[in-house]
């Protein structure tokens, strides 16, 4: 092939590929500006779902807490739990809260869950008034719960989907091809080898995704182990939120449906670097299905050599934040006395706070001040007339029902009424 005849094939291939591009794009243009037009993300669609209102108490509580033992040390099982608080219906009647947990053993294998012809390595749970069980309704991907969002009522769906591609189309090397081949024989530009094909499989995320998914957010979050809360969680690629019209009926299109979606939640988590050895330490009081688990060496069973040991807590014991637009501290017991005082059965708990051992403007409780935490007694006293506040979940599941005061006005500031 002389020079002349090489020039006017690289010419003829050139203008083949300009060609072609350009036929491409005007194609890509056509569509997204008829058929293809609501493909296109125009907008962004933001939701934030942060807290719903228990209509029996009038209590804010969190739309997630998740609960993590990872296991670092060695001693128990790794877990991880997922605990969406959500309605029991549209009615909005009792929050009927769905709980999803996956186990690994001291060797780190998955204990999966099976019953009859189904395996999965994610147990379900349902809570009510407190009590927790394994569900009988299994919720599957696109399964809707009912939360609210600024008093109105919507649904959330786990429904979020993710692509996978198996052999990616590199134009730059597929043109070097095409290229080498116009220098030898042009019947090598059919081949489909030179222009790198690829397949594209979309698959659904399933609850053992958000699980892990959840896991990898708690063990990099910065606050480290403990009890605190995320203000705001962007799980857009897992969950969608649908709107619900004035009959009830649960829309099938999405908010922000072929749009950026971020999904904001708000989520109460525990940390934990040791392993799970007893089952109270679940959110659901269960491990793998098992409310008796107990891999401690100590069992439950034996009553004759039990004891109950009566543990003081006083203002001391605290730790404290300052608020400057209040001028004053919140205070709390730190994230690791709470879990290790949890962490001993069969011990009675005093809280004592007398405000005026304290040298500064005591405001009151901080939020989770004492959350899960198994009280028998909580005494707050001053040597003055003075306000105490009770910030969001202070005393959550710490089974106190009557705090005993001496010239103190317990203000709990969800409600707004003095205690």
């Amino acid at each position: 092939m002389d020079k002349k005849n090489i020039t006017l094939t690289i010419v003829n291939v050139a203008l083949i590929i300009v060609t072609a591009f350009m036929g491409l794009m005007s194609l890509v243009w056509a569509y997204y500006k008829t058929l293809g037009r609501d493909k296109i993300p125009s907008a962004v669609t933001s939701t934030y779902a942060t807290y719903i209102v228990d209509p029996h108490t009038n209590e804010e509580v969190p739309v997630i807490e998740a609960n993590y033992y990872s296991n670092r040390n060695g001693t128990g099982y790794e877990v991880i739990e997922l605990l969406f608080n959500c309605y029991s219906g549209i009615s909005k009647q009792a929050v009927y809260s769905r709980g999803f947990q996956i186990v690994w053993d001291t060797k780190g294998n998955i204990i999966p869950y099976q019953f009859e012809s189904e395996k999965s390595n994610v147990y379900q749970y349902n809570r009510y008034d407190g009590v927790s069980f394994e569900t009988g309704h299994r919720y599957e991907w696109g399964d809707k719960m009912i939360i609210d969002i600024d008093g109105t009522t919507y649904a959330v769906a786990l429904d979020g989907t993710y692509s996978v591609t198996t052999k990616g189309f590199s134009p730059s090397k597929s043109f070097k091809n095409v290229w080498k081949a116009s220098f030898t024989d042009w019947g090598m530009f059919k081949e489909d080898k030179y222009w790198n094909k690829y397949s594209t499989t979309t698959y659904n995320y399933t609850f053992e995704d958000l699980l892990n998914k959840m896991k990898n957010i708690i063990k990099s979050y910065s606050n480290g182990t403990g009890d605190s809360v995320i203000p705001l969680i962007d799980l857009g690629d897992f969950l969608h939120i649908y709107p619900i019209d004035e009959d009830g009926k649960i829309s099938g299109t999405a908010l922000g449906k072929n749009t950026l979606q971020n999904s904001y939640f708000t989520m109460a988590v525990h940390y934990d670097n040791r392993g799970m050895v007893w089952a109270e330490q679940s959110i659901f009081s269960s491990v793998a299905g098992d409310s008796q688990f107990n891999i401690s060496g100590i069992s439950s069973s034996v009553d004759y050599w039990k004891a109950t040991t009566c543990y003081e807590i006083n203002e001391k014991d605290f730790t404290k934040r300052y608020v400057t637009a209040e001028g004053g501290y919140y205070y709390s017991l730190s994230a690791e006395k709470i879990a290790d005082l949890k962490n001993f059965t069969d011990i009675s708990i005093i809280v004592t706070f007398d405000i005026s051992n304290l040298l500064e403007n005591v405001i009151g409780f901080d939020h989770y001040a004492l959350y899960g935490l198994k009280i028998d007694s909580l005494t707050i006293t001053s040597d003055v007339s003075q306000n105490f506040k009770l910030l969001t979940s202070s005393l959550k599941d710490t089974g106190i029902s009557n705090i005993n005061t001496k010239n103190v006005t317990i203000i709990d500031v969800n409600s707004g009424v003095e205690l």
